[in-house]
């Protein structure tokens, strides 16, 4: 699928003129472009409209007047084919709109092209596609990473390193809840599972971040509550055995009436020595004694989902020679447990069975069920 749209402007060779010591970034998808900041090391070098999200002239009109000036004047290609015939991007920065499926034929052409892809958030609309996504990055040559921000918020960082430092000793439980209000927005019915499989990306993100979250035996419950008209479903549950020893309760609900909300929740970790309390707000921690002290946390330098991206480049030495993981962006093999346990969730809700997948190069004693075997 190479993602043919109408084109914003005509398509010259001239627009693939080089500029020296910046890496050449070809933007697909329009998702977010008016938060885009640029990078002193960064080049804009084209754009596609892969997804339609400006089909017509007075929608790309309307919306490029809230673009910055580096995108405003970018070149748009009208398929993914000639976008790298003509600009030779080094990277692509793949950005799927709220609704829409990442198009896992396009990222394979890009890797097969020879073009890093970043994807600021995949959404899956068949999780076979794991399969198929782990197939083109091992083939490359190009690679693919993942960007998932809510990793590089400050609260998490401070937890990450209060882990690293053995302060909490061995975590053996985490417990996660998240209420948001009732909301109903058109892009909510491009899932079936909105709250397992938006929302719990980034929440199980932060999870395999900090601790690694490889579920091996994983149940959860998905359904619509009683007169909503989202058109999909928004609270899910998830019980959860992990091969690094500790098990999660997690709980979602995007359909709430009681206040704090917040998209990140309360994650709360017990450990042998400390227990750590992780919320929108902060991070707080407890002693055995139930004495609460509030952790000093560092500034936010990467924010909101173009942070990985930024980051991405900050470290592009790193980031352009294989370096994983890599601050908000991984390496898609490194990021691939995340996807597998939202499989894994989804797969349980819709039988409403256990499901079991073996890890065996991260837990010695683990089963040697097949991924998606039910219990």
């Amino acid at each position: 699928m190479s993602g043919a749209v109408p084109a914003a402007a005509s398509v010259s060779a001239s627009a693939s003129a080089p500029v020296s010591g910046k890496r050449r970034l070809l933007f697909v998808g329009y998702e977010g472009f008016e938060h885009w900041t640029g990078h002193p090391l960064a080049e804009p070098v084209g754009r596609v409209d892969l997804y339609g999200e400006h089909a017509s002239e007075g929608e790309r009109d309307r919306a490029g007047a809230h673009w910055p000036e580096s995108l405003r004047i970018c070149q748009a290609y009208p398929d993914l084919d000639t976008a790298i015939a003509l600009a030779r991007p080094d990277a692509a920065v793949v950005s799927v709109p709220g609704g829409a499926k990442t198009t896992v034929d396009a990222e394979a052409l890009l890797l097969a092209r020879g073009v890093d892809v970043l994807a600021k958030k995949l959404r899956l609309g068949d999780y076979r596609d794991i399969e198929r996504l782990r197939a083109a990055s091992e083939a490359g040559p190009g690679r693919l990473f993942v960007g998932e921000h809510y990793r590089q918020l400050p609260q998490v960082e401070a937890l990450r390193q209060l882990l690293a430092a053995g302060k909490l000793g061995r975590i053996w439980s985490v417990t996660w809840r998240c209420r948001l209000p009732y909301e109903a927005y058109d892009w909510m019915r491009g899932y079936r599972h909105l709250a397992l499989e938006d929302l719990a990306y980034h929440h199980f993100g932060v999870l395999h971040d900090v601790l690694g979250f490889h579920a091996e035996r994983l149940y959860a419950q998905s359904f619509e509550p009683p007169g909503s008209t989202a058109g999909t479903m928004t609270a899910a549950s998830a019980l959860a055995d992990t091969a690094e020893g500790y098990r999660l309760n997690y709980q979602l609900l995007w359909c709430s009436s009681q206040k704090p909300f917040g998209y990140f929740g309360e994650a709360v970790f017990e450990g042998r020595q400390v227990t750590a309390r992780l919320t929108d707000e902060g991070l707080e921690i407890y002693s055995d004694a139930g004495r609460k002290k509030r952790i000093d946390v560092g500034e936010v330098r990467y924010q909101g989902a173009w942070g990985p991206l930024i980051q991405w480049l900050d470290e592009g030495a790193g980031a352009f020679a294989g370096m994983t993981p890599l601050g908000g962006a991984s390496l898609f093999g490194a990021f691939e447990p995340v996807l597998g346990a939202i499989s894994l969730a989804v797969r349980s809700a819709e039988t409403g069975q256990a499901c079991v997948r073996a890890w065996p190069e991260v837990s010695a004693g683990g089963t040697d069920r097949r991924e998606g075997e039910q219990a």
